[in-house]
């Protein structure tokens, strides 16, 4: 009996956490200044990588754009923005979308 109530229990508060707002993928589009050569973007993206959370991220060295997508529950648009800025390459939130 014991074996069956647990996978129940689990499967019931997954669902209430699947209810009540649980993580979303978001996808924020930034302004990136400062790269100069085909390195910069390299770097921008590995920092973006390295926060928890953080799917994917695309930086254009041409268009001085990154677009990363991330858990909205374990990082935030801001918080990314920072972390690159902190790298040596200033970044302004554009546009963030779900």
């Amino acid at each position: 009996m014991r074996r069956m109530i647990l996978p129940i229990v689990f499967l019931s508060m997954t669902a209430m956490h699947a209810q009540n707002g649980a993580a979303q993928e978001q996808t924020v589009t930034m302004h990136v200044s400062g790269m100069t050569c085909g390195t910069c973007p390299i770097s921008v993206r590995h920092r973006a990588l390295q926060l928890k959370g953080v799917h994917t991220a695309a930086v254009d060295l041409d268009t001085a754009t990154a677009i990363v997508t991330y858990e909205d529950s374990e990082q935030s648009p801001q918080a990314i923005a920072r972390a690159i800025t902190k790298l040596g390459y200033p970044a302004t939130v554009r546009k963030a979308k779900q």
